[in-house]
Order: structure tokens, then sequence, then C-alpha cells
């Protein structure tokens, strides 16, 4: 086994804040790229999916308030500013990350935070996302709770995640491409190997479907739906508080 593999799986296992920051840090100069390049573009596509029907679910009667929670280089953030009357707030462990989301979303606000222990007040926010991050964070029950704090009654939150396809045949393919050509992709564009050797073990460890439910349900979200999207290898939940 790699060196970069045993450190992945390391990491999978027991994820520190530390850990997290220092491999966004590395990737950050090439993560828009490799997004693009690995999702197909389609990474952006579900993000302006997300928003549109969380919006939907909103009657915002003053001006939106929007938290972009794992922000990196605030992809999601930059959506969310497109929003009437939308001011937006990103968060993220990572400065290099932060650095890049205020050059690309310079009208939206951007602080170094966890996820764990947001730096705002109860009931702050109409609208909170997450994008490919929750698997991401420390403590994942945490994370989700402090959401819940954080948005205003009626709010939602928003979770896009990458998905491990349940149909017998895309599985195979995805699964190969996911954990081998992935990795060699990532590395060649200059990305660190365990970074991208991490993302598949992280989202095969992740609970997906009504495993993620059941967690929203436990963090007091009163309901929560997933949509399956581009065969199922993106995965969206909306819950409300």
């Amino acid at each position: 086994m790699s060196t970069a593999m045993t450190k992945a799986k390391a990491m999978v296992q027991a994820k520190t804040h530390t850990q997290i920051e220092s491999m966004f840090d590395e990737i950050a100069p090439v993560y828009d790229f490799l997004n693009r390049v690995l999702s197909l573009g389609l990474d952006q596509h579900w993000r302006r999916a997300a928003v549109r029907m969380a919006y939907s679910m909103l009657n915002p009667t003053r001006t939106l308030s929007a938290l972009d929670v794992a922000t990196g280089t605030g992809d999601f953030a930059q959506i969310l500013t497109t929003l009437p009357n939308a001011r937006v707030i990103g968060i993220d462990l990572s400065e290099v990350m932060l650095h890049y989301a205020h050059q690309k979303v310079p009208n939206a606000h951007f602080e170094r935070a966890a996820a764990e222990d947001l730096p705002f007040a109860k009931s702050s926010f109409d609208l909170v996302t997450v994008g490919f991050g929750a698997r991401n964070f420390q403590d994942v029950e945490k994370g989700l709770l402090e959401i819940h704090r954080v948005l205003r009654p009626e709010g939602i939150a928003v979770f896009l995640e990458p998905m491990i396809p349940q149909r017998t045949w895309i599985r195979k393919p995805y699964l190969a491409y996911f954990k081998h050509i992935l990795p060699k992709i990532a590395c060649f564009f200059g990305a660190p190997e365990v970074a991208y050797r991490y993302l598949p073990l992280s989202v095969e460890s992740f609970p997906q479907g009504e495993a993620f439910l059941e967690k929203l349900g436990r963090a007091r979200f009163q309901s929560a739906s997933q949509h399956r999207l581009s065969l199922q290898t993106a995965i969206l939940y909306i819950a409300r508080k």
C-alpha cells in the first residue's frame, strides 16, 4: 500500500481540523480546475440547481441572509450572491482557500471558522449551504447541530455531496474511475496524491441517502429530502428547520 493511501485511510478514520486545513491549503491552487475536469463541469450545474430549489422554498421579505459552510474557493457563495437582496458569508478552515474565495467573490464576506463552532448567533441565517464539505467535518453530528442553531425558524439547509451510484451498471465503472483514474489525473495536474486518495475513501465511508436523512432528523430538522443527480453520482439534501 502506498504512503498516500495509508495517510488517506488514517484521515478518513480520524479527521482533525489541522489535517483537513493542511490538505485543502495544498490543493487550493488547482481546486477549481480539477473540480471542473473531474466532474465534467457538472459540479457548477449541481450547485445552481441546489440554490434554485432552496430559494423556491423560502419567502424572504427582507435581505436574504445566507451562509456557505466549508466554502472552499467560494463557488456556492458566488451563486448565492446572485439571489435578490442576498447578504452572503462563507466560512472555511483553509486560509489559502479563503484567499481564492475573496478574489472570486468580492461582494461576499469570508472568514476562517469550523462547522462545529460557527461564530454566529442563534437564528442568524435564512439559508445555509454546504457543498462537498459535510463529509470533511471532524464531527458531523456537531456540525449539523450548529447549522440548525444558526438557521432562522423555517430556514433551509442544503447539503451537496458526491455519491456512490447504486445502479449496478454504472457503479463498477464509476468506482474504477473514482479510485484509480481520478487520483492519477489529479496528480498529473499537480495535486497531492493523498487528497485524491482521501476523496473516494471519504465518500464511501460517509452515510448517504436515508442514513444521512436520519442524521438530519437527529439534528432536529423538521423535514428533509434527498435528490439524486446525474446518474446518482451526486446527491442533494434539503432540510428545513
